[in-house]
């Protein structure tokens, strides 16, 4: 049935072209409605534009913008021949946008591997594709193969079948005359002279051939069953398209092939602590691919050193090495990522980027991983977070002055604006003297420093102190701080498990959790040393990373990206929690802790996807 479905789909599809105006493509604006995390920098990334271009067309945007609003942005004047940006509509299928846009439903499909069935829905924004005039289903139908279902089949069959001109032909019988054939056929005797038009002047003769023409009524059935099979054709729904275009991948690999590039600098003859941290993410790598080994998975590895971005790195993405590898691994510096990210979409090649929190190719590759999320992406996750932990807040703002970052603080004051949650400012200054005034003794009082800094937070500690010793009974307060915290815990660790410390961070090792220690071991064992004391941790980052990633590719090979929600490790210092950024760029890793010393001593680190 196969090689039936692929000679007829070229012949059918295009009496399926219906000629409608593709008002959309006339429009100078699409609509973006924002999603959790989302800035102006990453919207204005996302679609190419700039932030001013949003700001312009949206008044007050600059000031704030929350989730579930819709901002209009301008299409980019190049994007018409190259594609374009297109918001679904009410009543809009796949299969319309399509045939408007005059591209094929796997071309959409192809150019946003996030779209499915279930969110293609009013208000996405999706990728159009440049104008190729396809077939709108033709390589739809071509993948979906023998899986087509018997009645699509026989419409298909019914619309590519030539309609013949005539029913039959007939040799004239002798003394045989037009009005005994007519009888014969049931046709009328016009029908029969204009399928005939010599013999409206002329005698039939014995052994003549003529034409006999189909009736009336089954003219009308023929039109009535291709109407019927192009009606069936263009109504299946948007769900069984998005299955028939699923790519048919390979089974997973017996061996996962990964590439590691990154500034290891090994011919520098003095060493930098840069180069160091690149060793020691690689040394993690390297446990990891060992723990990967006792579980019969095989990993073939490749390393190249892309020394300093002053470098092309050219050369080695044109290397051989990297022809079959399922992933690479950096680079790191912000030139050799867009020479990798080129490089990456042309050969369609996961690259997973470890470090950098501005990785602007994530917005349009969908092959590209980022695991330092930017601080939009994270703050709606740890408000949200925020809230769990503390469902009865009243929120206690330490003004450090000059040492003020409040990204965070302006995030959090949106996210309790409707809920009408208190918050208070106080300055750090003066804490001591009005901290008494602003505790709520039904509430939980939360005390956040605006700042990362340790200054404020040496100035915090003690007054947070007195604090917890003096408040009268029932009254509840903790500090609540920043990934930072963990530097300064060495030196105030006492005051923050008094104070009943909490910080957020994306990563956090517990010491005496049996995990750190088993990693500890095998790290000594296997290099002979101790690790790098950094935050994050060089080794423990390569070793969580190389696990997740070259264990799902082992465990689902190319369909890697379908379960990615499935994929459970045990990491010793950061977690993952990936998602696409928009239906045609790639993922970014939301997964957020946080760490709480508590006042009885003890410390606790806080998943809430758990």
């Amino acid at each position: 049935m196969m090689r039936q479905v692929k000679n007829i789909i070229s012949a059918v599809l295009l009496s399926l072209l219906i000629a409608v105006p593709a008002a959309a493509q006339d429009s100078r604006f699409f609509m973006h409605t924002v999603t959790k995390g989302q800035g102006l920098y990453s919207i204005a990334r996302m679609y190419g534009v700039s932030e001013e271009d949003i700001i312009k067309y949206n008044p007050g945007s600059e000031t704030v913008i929350k989730v579930g609003q819709e901002l209009r942005i301008p299409h980019k004047v190049e994007k018409a021949e190259s594609g374009r940006f297109h918001t679904i509509a009410k009543g809009e299928t796949l299969y319309r946008l399509s045939v408007d846009y005059r591209v094929s439903v796997k071309e959409i499909c192809d150019a946003n591997p996030g779209l499915s069935a279930q969110n293609f829905k009013v208000g996405q924004v999706i990728t159009i594709p440049a104008v190729s005039d396809s077939d709108p289903l033709a390589s739809t139908f071509e993948m979906a193969g023998e899986s087509l279902q018997e009645s699509t089949v026989q419409a298909l069959e019914t619309l590519s079948s030539d309609m013949p001109e005539f029913k039959c032909t007939h040799v004239v019988a002798k003394r045989e005359t037009i009005f005994k054939i007519t009888r014969l056929y049931g046709i009328t005797q016009d029908e029969f002279l204009e399928a005939n038009p010599q013999y409206r002047n002329n005698k039939l003769r014995q052994g003549a051939v003529v034409n006999i023409p189909f009736t009336a009524q089954e003219l009308a059935e023929q039109d009535r069953q291709r109407k019927e099979a192009a009606e069936h054709v263009e109504s299946i729904p948007d769900s069984i398209l998005f299955v028939m275009n699923e790519v048919k991948e390979p089974e997973t690999p017996g061996t996962v092939k990964a590439a590691l590039i990154l500034p290891f600098s090994l011919g520098d003859s003095v060493a930098s602590e840069e180069r160091s941290k690149m060793i020691e993410f690689y040394r993690g790598m390297l446990l990891a691919i060992d723990r990967l080994k006792n579980e019969n998975i095989s990993i073939d590895l490749r390393v190249f050193d892309c020394r300093d971005e002053s470098r092309s790195i050219d050369h080695i993405l044109s290397d051989d090495r990297l022809k079959d590898v399922d992933v690479v691994f950096g680079p790191k510096s912000a030139s050799h990522m867009k020479q990798a990210a080129a490089w990456s979409t042309a050969n369609r090649k996961r690259l997973v980027l470890p470090f950098n929190k501005k990785a602007d190719e994530v917005f349009d590759n969908p092959y590209v991983y980022q695991l330092n999320a930017t601080d939009s992406y994270l703050n709606q996750e740890i408000c949200d977070n925020f809230l769990k932990c503390f469902p009865n807040p009243n929120i206690i703002i330490l003004n450090a002055g000059d040492y003020s970052k409040n990204e965070f603080i302006d995030g959090l004051k949106l996210v309790i604006a409707d809920q009408n949650i208190p918050c208070t400012t106080i300055d750090v200054d003066t804490a001591a003297n009005t901290v008494f005034n602003v505790l709520d003794t039904v509430r939980q009082n939360i005390f956040i420093i605006n700042s990362t800094r340790s200054e404020p937070l040496n100035t915090m500690l003690p007054v947070l102190q007195i604090v917890s010793r003096s408040k009268s009974a029932g009254i509840e307060t903790h500090l609540f701080g920043y990934p930072e915290y963990q530097i300064y815990a060495s030196d105030h660790l006492a005051e923050m498990y008094e104070v009943d410390t909490y910080f957020y961070s994306w990563f956090y090792t517990n010491n005496m959790l049996q995990e750190a220690i088993d990693f500890g071991t095998a790290f000594r064992r296997a290099f002979s040393r101790q690790m790098i004391l950094s935050y994050p941790g060089y080794a423990a980052y390569g070793y969580d990373t190389g696990y997740y990633f070259l264990k799902g590719l082992a465990t689902f090979g190319n369909d890697f990206e379908s379960h990615l929600d499935e994929l459970k490790t045990d990491p010793v210092q950061m977690g993952f929690k990936f998602e696409r950024v928009n239906n045609w760029g790639g993922f970014i890793n939301r997964k957020v802790f946080f760490v709480h010393f508590s006042n009885n001593y003890k410390v606790e680190k806080i998943d809430f996807d758990k």
